[in-house]
């Protein structure tokens, strides 16, 4: 993320495998998001070294010049994705800070564990959204714009939990990214399955991520003066 449950997202469809020559069929309204769902199933299979706009199209079932319509490239199509990616996290960074508005420790507590299911149940995003495939985000504004947008819901929190005296003053946006790494590092290790969780264990991801964010929380408690 830049300056990451009562909606969970939904199961993505693969796109047909098309074998080459066989006979396609296609709507062309449809055609931008067949080639992101396709991207996104090249990257489960061969990261992101592995996606190129030709086998996107094969398995979107167009020609290999119709993605040109929408992408001048293959690093505009890994930041048409990134952007998606970044849409739903706000979406769902939102939801859970909604749900809760009754106090700063809740809401931090209940975005946290948004952003890491996210991270969980959308790793072909995430390593799009967070890897080291453009040069310059600021190159795609709608992208930047996104990924703006999804850090400013953890900004909102915090800036209210400050006006509140319920989280330690200071840039507002400091204290965020002390937050943020903080979740997207154990985000991290739960995706790579690196993280202590006890196999077997009900809910053993959530309450972990719960804890850390109680525990993260104390040191950002407001403690007054003296």
């Amino acid at each position: 993320m830049s300056d990451q449950n009562e909606r969970m997202p939904s199961a993505r469809v693969s796109v047909p495998d098309l074998a080459a020559g066989q006979a396609r069929s296609y709507h062309h309204g449809n055609l931008r998001e067949a080639l992101i769902q396709a991207g996104l199933d090249i990257l489960a299979e061969a990261g992101a070294s592995g996606l190129t706009l030709r086998e996107a199209a094969r398995r979107a079932g167009v020609s290999h010049n119709a993605p040109y319509r929408h992408f001048a490239d293959k690093e505009a199509l890994l930041a048409a994705i990134a952007e998606e990616g970044f849409r739903e996290l706000a979406h769902d960074l939102t939801l859970a800070r909604d749900r809760v508005p009754q106090s700063a420790q809740a809401q931090l507590e209940e975005t946290g564990w948004a952003y890491v299911h996210f991270a969980l149940t959308h790793p072909q995003h995430l390593q799009i959204m967070f890897g080291r495939v453009f040069a310059d985000r600021r190159h795609y504004p709608d992208l930047d714009e996104a990924a703006t947008r999804a850090f400013e819901v953890l900004v909102e929190v915090i800036r209210a939990g400050q006006a509140a005296q319920t989280i330690i003053p200071g840039s507002p946006r400091q204290v965020a990214v002390g937050a943020w790494a903080m979740v997207h590092g154990l985000a991290l290790l739960l995706v790579e399955r690196q993280a202590p969780v006890a196999v077997g264990e009900s809910n053993g991801e959530e309450a972990l991520v719960r804890l850390c964010l109680r525990q993260s929380y104390e040191g950002m408690r407001w403690r007054g003066v003296g």
